[in-house]
């Protein structure tokens, strides 16, 4: 009649067959969920940091040109610096400071070897003398960029173009552009 030996060793080979598709589609799923959480903390990290580039910046406020010597030429820049809207605290003193203008380009970063003594910073409102950090609105600092000691750099002369660009350590950039006076007498100062 029927021989049944044969039938029991098709269903262990099904059987077998079944449970390793099963392991594979396992695995697959494992390595999928994986690869699903990297990609999710990889994009949630670029997220934060391309935040930070746009949002972390300072502004500019009133910049004074400063005529030392008897030369009629600006010699020295105080940029008043607050918090943009939304910023997180920045450290003013590891942001950097970039001049051009028709005589030279030249950056300036505070504490760098290259600044010469070009760059200090003045608390002003709200903040404790030698702060160096930007942490509320209100928080407002001077700094103070002495032309004639930064190499690449010349001083500004009348009706001239100069731009500025703060970097905070983030990456946020804020530009600015001013024209000097037609007239730099010795001795004065001038809101550019």
């Amino acid at each position: 009649m029927f021989n049944t030996d044969d039938r029991g060793q098709v269903g262990i080979g099904t059987l077998i067959v079944f449970i390793a598709m099963v392991l594979v589609a396992a695995i697959a799923a494992g390595v999928l969920i994986n690869t699903a959480g990297l990609l999710q903390a990889q994009a949630q990290q670029t997220g934060e940091e391309t935040t930070a580039e746009v949002s972390n910046v300072v502004q500019f406020g009133e910049i004074v040109g400063i005529n030392e010597d008897t030369d009629d030429e600006i010699e020295t820049l105080n940029a008043t610096l607050r918090l943009a809207s939304g910023s997180d605290p920045i450290n003013v003193s590891e942001a950097s400071y970039t001049i051009s203008s028709p005589q030279g380009n030249a950056t300036v970063v505070s504490g760098n070897e290259n600044t010469n003594g070009a760059l200090d910073l003045y608390s002003k409102q709200s903040l404790e003398d030698g702060a160096q950090i930007l942490a509320d609105q209100e928080d407002l600092m001077v700094v103070q960029l002495q032309l004639d000691t930064q190499n690449g750099i010349d001083t500004l002369e009348s009706s001239e173009t100069v731009q500025i660009i703060a970097q905070a350590p983030a990456g946020g950039n804020t530009y600015t552009e001013l024209k000097t006076p037609r007239r730099i007498f010795d001795n004065e100062s001038y809101i550019l």
